[in-house]
């Protein structure tokens, strides 16, 4: 049965009843599937009053230190209980103080010194290897859902983001740039503005050997064509984080691969790769960091055969 969507809210309305702004809304719905709205005449979404009364639940529970992706798949009942039994203990979630690691506790503080050494410690206990495959996508992602939640604020965030950054592009750049092919080209597209998976795809290129050169972020379709040609490049590898619009993705992955000499390969990362299910032939989608070795064996496995 159609829904009455004249019982629904816009999302100036939900952002006004529940104090989640419109920015975090829209995130939620692409990465948790919730909350869901319908869709008007005009195209616009419609929030439904039981998704509505859940949205001020969920926010009141945000607020005594529990994290979004605990709670979002839960429903009313579920998390009307957990806000009583929260309220019954004095109002902490049991797990909430010890959820705080040391990363918070660090930008909580403002001690971006501290917060420095920190990375800088976890690099050296783990290897640049595990530091970057597991460690920073764990942070990257706590990281995220910490400022979605109002947690941290938007320069505490960026702090994290240049910090880590730093840790990174010393240890890459301590591992000298390779003579051996391939020779990979790294950027994102116009508009997309996340740099940070740049930075640990080339680190896992260069343990490969492999030769590295970023070009930064946001970059036109026609300036990448126009870099792979003029350095003849073997591949570019394209970021997309889970902002980038799908459609445009997948229309700047199409272009490329027409424009790109059938030589260059194309690979694309990211948690925005993920949502592009077909792909034209020749380009390489890479769902984890850790597949990255293994990309760089099969081209030169391809290569060798080719020269005999």
């Amino acid at each position: 049965m159609q829904e009455d969507l004249t019982l629904g809210l816009n999302i100036s309305a939900v952002e006004r009843e529940t104090g989640l702004s419109k920015e975090l809304l829209r995130i939620w719905e692409r990465r948790y599937g919730f909350p869901l709205p319908a869709r008007d005449e005009q195209g616009d979404r419609v929030y439904p009053p039981a998704q509505v009364d859940k949205l001020r639940l969920v926010r009141r529970l945000l607020d005594r230190g529990l994290r979004p992706n605990k709670i979002v798949h839960s429903d009313i009942q579920d998390l009307s209980r957990l806000l009583e039994s929260m309220s019954d203990t004095g109002g902490q979630a049991p797990s909430a103080q010890a959820d705080k690691d040391r990363l918070l506790d660090c930008l909580h503080s403002r001690d971006l010194t501290e917060l420095q050494r920190y990375l800088q410690h976890e690099l050296v206990v783990r290897g640049l290897r595990d530091f970057v495959s597991n460690f920073m996508p764990a942070t990257n992602n706590r990281i995220g859902e910490a400022w979605f939640a109002g947690e941290l604020s938007a320069w505490q965030e960026h702090s994290y983001v240049e910090q880590i950054s730093h840790v990174v592009r010393m240890a890459t750049q301590s591992l000298g740039q390779s003579l051996v092919p391939p020779r990979v080209l790294l950027t994102t597209p116009a508009g997309e503005q996340h740099g940070l998976g740049l930075l640990m795809v080339e680190a896992m290129l260069r343990m490969q050997s492999a030769q590295t050169w970023s070009l930064g972020v946001s970059l036109p379709l026609n300036d990448m064509v126009d870099a792979c040609t003029a350095v003849d490049c073997d591949v570019l590898a394209l970021s997309l984080s889970s902002s980038f619009p799908w459609r445009d993705a997948g229309d700047i992955i199409v272009k490329l691969r027409q424009r790109l000499p059938a030589h260059i390969a194309l690979w694309i990362g990211g948690a925005g790769a993920g949502s592009l299910k077909r792909l034209p032939e020749g380009v390489l989608r890479l769902d984890s960091l850790l597949e990255v070795a293994p990309a760089v064996q099969a081209w030169r496995a391809e290569r060798a055969a080719l020269s005999h």
